[in-house]
């Protein structure tokens, strides 16, 4: 019974510890105002903020309640580019704050063609997705 209760204990301050430095991690890069700035949408980072922590929560608890969702055909598609989304804006503002871009234009002396640079790593990240769902399967529901 004592195993079990520190058990318990253990993986519950060891999940709290991951989810505090995720978080510090999501904060520390900014994506929050950087994205709320760009989009002129300033007056609602509290909503953002707090739809990251629910998100959080909510994905957390799913991998031990089974949630039952309404049987809505587009479901799955508005998760997939959420999920898309979060990832591409993580991806794209940790290459900024560690300068991957400039670094990557000045050590190959590419100077012409920046945006389809930019294009084919975005077309690559889509494609390896779509292989990656379409071949081993996509089961959301």
């Amino acid at each position: 019974m004592l195993k079990t209760i520190y058990l318990i204990f253990l993986g519950l301050t060891s999940g709290c510890m991951v989810a505090a430095g995720t978080f510090a991690f999501i904060a520390a890069i900014g994506i929050v105002p950087r994205m709320a700035k760009r989009t002129e949408t300033q007056r609602f980072i509290r909503v953002y903020e707090d739809a990251i922590v629910l998100g959080g929560i909510w994905g957390t608890t799913a991998m031990f309640i089974r949630y039952r969702l309404p049987s809505v055909p587009l479901l799955p598609g508005c998760y997939a580019l959420c999920t898309g989304i979060f990832v591409g804006v993580l991806a794209m503002a940790l290459t900024e704050v560690l300068n991957v871009i400039p670094i990557l234009l000045r050590r190959t002396r590419l100077t012409k063609g920046l945006p389809w640079l930019i294009l084919a790593f975005a077309l690559g990240k889509v494609c390896g997705s779509l292989v990656y769902f379409l071949v081993d399967g996509f089961y959301v529901l």
